[in-house]
């Protein structure tokens, strides 16, 4: 079986140097001298692997499109462009079908890719489809449902048997991201017919380990270059396939986790080769049994515009593969289900370079120092249990040059305790995937967060890839996965983009053993003179400190004074599996009252007074900026109302008062 070439580029011939043995010295072993051996020179791809035959779309239709974004759209070579369905109108009401004729010499259609849009857009990425096919001369027969999840990777859809004689195929699209269809691209194909029978002398279709018995007389006998010289090199046992060949697990969809606890999703990244593309370069792969999985191999070079967005992506098939990279950079494997509990698939990828990896779940201090200085590629990742990084190597060869599993098992400390005090530990409700960080060379910022990572320019990354600098300033850091891990809209409303992410960031800060921020910039005495001497409303303040003091002083109190160490935890956990209140699209006002109320009902004590203090009771009506225009509006009316609410349950008041001047150092006090 043959895989497609899915760009085509100019095919870059690589050279290489078969060793010269006579086919009749079988005395030829693992053992060749170095001085003579050159079978660790890079395999040379060629049209050894061929690709498979593009089938052409003679003509298509579409039941529902928008004009200027017709059917035609998808199938003109150009992923930029895009079909979309009508923008005025829901999938869900209008029947959307996208049917594709081709031409009556096709004899066999083996599969087809479906390329969603990509970018920052998400608009009408396929979920639910049903595929039809339609022999010549025939009607439509329902094939199969497929969910692709309005994912933005790219998927291959497979007939087995291939599908024969075909006149057209036909996608129903039943769901897609925002009730839209959209497509990039479709491209249907047929495969090539295989050149070299690996049985011969490989143990299995990655053709990566030799069958037993196998001689150095065999190996001169392989006619196809390629796979003799890939036999060569395992033989002589100069084959780097320390991370040329790897079993690569499933990871869990982000989105799934990100659902359940109502956050921003993690990592897609979590599983990288060790292996870099030059711009241009072929990258070739065999792969081995995909259980039917839909897997690709993503290239990612961070100095790309729009680098981790516009990432490529090549769908990849059981068997041989090859593509060739327009941007180079360092490839990953895309191995996403629902449950991660899918068989691992085997991947052998012999061309490219290798770039290495470290994980502190199989390397150890020693292996560090190895890694690193081999490493050749500007970028490097560096994996933990829970964090993933991708910086420059070289910031890890300067700062951390020894030992680099102490300095990613901190990270994993950061990510962890995050997570711990939202209740994701204690309510088994924790990431599936990992937190990355990665380095953005284009960003004009600082660090930020958004879908699938945290992001940091090289300005921060001395200070990010030193140990003790980063132990006693981790700020940041935790701030940006502080954003990932916000709990939205119940503890993210209008005016708290940038407050209650930093419960988590001091969290970590204090964690590390670190004194509070609060603390050191003199936030307490302010913050309690603007809003509870003032007798302004919380959400009035400009100081985002200030308004953070009252979320952090709830955890000093029923953690530190009461020994309740589990209200967080417990507060976040009615967050997600209690309904959000509606706002009607009007107020994020009901929102503030609501964690209120929630805060009350975890605590089991009646801290009106508290939020009254603080301002969460006053009434407002004002138009909030907060990374966009929200209205925020809380009426006098429904102030009483929430009051009265919490008096009926006859909830305790605390025993303490003025709960508002609670600070860091003054905990004993409250004891």
């Amino acid at each position: 079986m043959k895989s497609r070439i899915v760009y085509i580029l100019t095919i870059m011939f690589m050279s290489f140097t078969i060793i010269s043995c006579s086919e009749d010295d079988d005395s030829a072993n693992k053992n060749i001298s170095k001085d003579t051996d050159q079978s660790s020179e890079k395999i040379s791809i060629g049209d050894d692997i061929k690709g498979d035959i593009k089938i052409k779309i003679n003509s298509a239709s579409a039941t529902n499109e928008q004009p200027g974004e017709g059917i035609e759209r998808s199938f003109d070579g150009d992923l930029s462009t895009l079909y979309h369905s009508d923008w005025y109108t829901s999938i869900e009401n209008v029947k959307t079908e996208l049917v594709y004729n081709f031409d009556a010499t096709t004899p066999k259609i083996d599969y087809f890719i479906y390329y969603p849009r990509k970018g920052y857009g998400s608009n009408g990425r396929f979920k639910e489809i049903e595929v039809w096919t339609k022999e010549r001369g025939g009607n439509f027969v329902k094939y199969k449902d497929f969910d692709l999840y309005g994912s933005g990777k790219p998927s291959i859809i497979t007939f087995t048997p291939g599908f024969q004689n075909p006149e057209s195929v036909k996608i129903v699209v039943k769901s897609g991201v925002n009730n839209f269809a959209s497509c990039a691209e479709i491209e249907f194909y047929q495969r090539g017919e295989e050149i070299f029978d690996y049985k011969k002398i490989f143990t299995d279709q990655t053709c990566s380990a030799l069958k037993p018995g196998i001689t150095q007389k065999d190996i001169n006998k392989i006619e196809v270059a390629l796979y003799k010289s890939l036999a060569q090199q395992i033989y002589s046992g100069k084959y780097e396939s320390e991370f040329r060949v790897q079993s690569y697990k499933p990871w869990q969809r982000p989105e799934i986790m990100a659902e359940i606890n109502k956050t921003s999703t993690y990592s897609v990244r979590d599983n990288p080769t060790g292996i870099y593309l030059e711009k241009g370069e072929e990258l070739a792969c065999f792969v081995g049994d995909t259980h039917g999985q839909m897997i690709n191999l993503t290239v990612q070079n961070l100095e790309e515009e729009s680098a981790f967005d516009m990432a490529e992506e090549y769908p990849i098939t059981t068997g041989p593969n090859k593509f060739v990279s327009k941007t180079g950079g360092l490839v990953y494997v895309s191995y996403l289900t629902n449950t991660a509990t899918e068989q691992p698939v085997k991947i052998n990828i012999v061309s490219g370079k290798v770039n290495g990896y470290f994980d502190s779940q199989k390397h150890n201090s020693s292996d560090w120092t190895r890694l690193i200085n081999a490493a050749s590629y500007r970028d490097f990742d560096v994996l933990g249990k829970y964090a993933h990084l991708t910086f420059p190597t070289e910031k890890f060869r300067k700062n951390a040059p020894k030992d680099g599993l102490a300095l990613i098992n901190k990270y994993d400390d950061l990510v962890y305790l995050e997570q711990d005090f939202m209740g994701l530990v204690k309510y088994k409700k924790m990431f599936k995937n990992r937190m990355y960080f990665l380095v953005d060379y284009k960003s004009n910022g600082w660090m930020y967060a958004t879908s699938n990572r945290t992001a940091y320019v090289t300005a921060t990354l001395d200070d990010l890839t030193t140990l003790s600098v980063f132990q006693k300033d981790v700020w940041g850091p935790a701030h940006e996965v502080g954003h990932v891990n916000q709990t939205r809209p119940s503890f993210k409303w209008a005016g708290m983009t940038e407050v209650t992410n930093n419960v988590h960031s001091l969290y970590v800060q204090t964690s590390f053993g670190n004194q509070s921020r609060l603390v050191t910039d003199g936030v307490y005495s302010r913050s309690v003179k603007e809003i509870v001497d003032g007798k302004i409303a919380h959400n009035t303040s400009k100081d985002l400190f200030n308004k953070l003091v009252p979320f952090w002083q709830l955890k000093l109190y029923m953690h530190d004074v009461l020994g309740r160490k589990d209200f967080y935890k417990d507060l976040y956990e009615y967050f997600r599996t209690h309904p959000d209140p509606s706002t009607n699209g009007a107020t994020d006002g009901i929102l503030q009252l609501n964690f209120v109320s929630a805060v009350c009902d975890v605590a089991k004590l009646d801290l009106t007074d508290f939020f009254e203090s603080w301002g969460f009771l006053t009434p407002l009506d004002i138009k909030m900026s907060d990374y966009g225009d929200s209205q925020f509006t809380i009426t006098e009316a429904q102030v009483n109302k929430l009051k009265a609410e919490i008096a009926a349950k006859k909830y305790p008041k605390p025993k303490h008062d003025k709960i508002y001047l609670i600070t860091d150092n003054n905990i004993s006090s409250y004891k």
